[in-house]
């Protein structure tokens, strides 16, 4: 799958997992293997070491409460939380994630 085909962000992913391990770490997560794979095109292309929940709603153009489901694969083991940053004085610091 390509999305925004010829454009600067053009994104390049599957819609297949051939892993069935790896599947029933997503099923648990409920994560699609669409969105997975998104996501993992996306910290390729942008060569990230790491993101945000932030970085997400940016660059993938998913909701936040959507974005913020990345926290299920960390509950499987598919992603991990690395640390933190603040933005400002005020409200909660954001979480720093990383795939694994």
């Amino acid at each position: 799958m390509i999305e925004s085909v010829g454009e600067e962000e053009e994104l390049r992913f599957s819609y297949r997992i051939d892993d069935k391990d790896f599947m029933e770490k997503l099923k648990k997560a409920k994560i699609s293997v669409k969105n997975y794979n998104k996501l993992y095109a996306l910290v390729n292309r942008l060569k990230l070491n790491d993101f945000t929940i932030k970085d997400l709603t940016t660059h993938l153009y998913w909701d936040e409460s959507n974005a913020r489901r990345i926290v299920s694969l960390c509950e499987v083991n598919l992603a991990e939380i690395i640390g933190e940053e603040s933005y400002s004085s005020r409200g909660r610091p954001s979480k720093i994630y990383r795939l694994k």
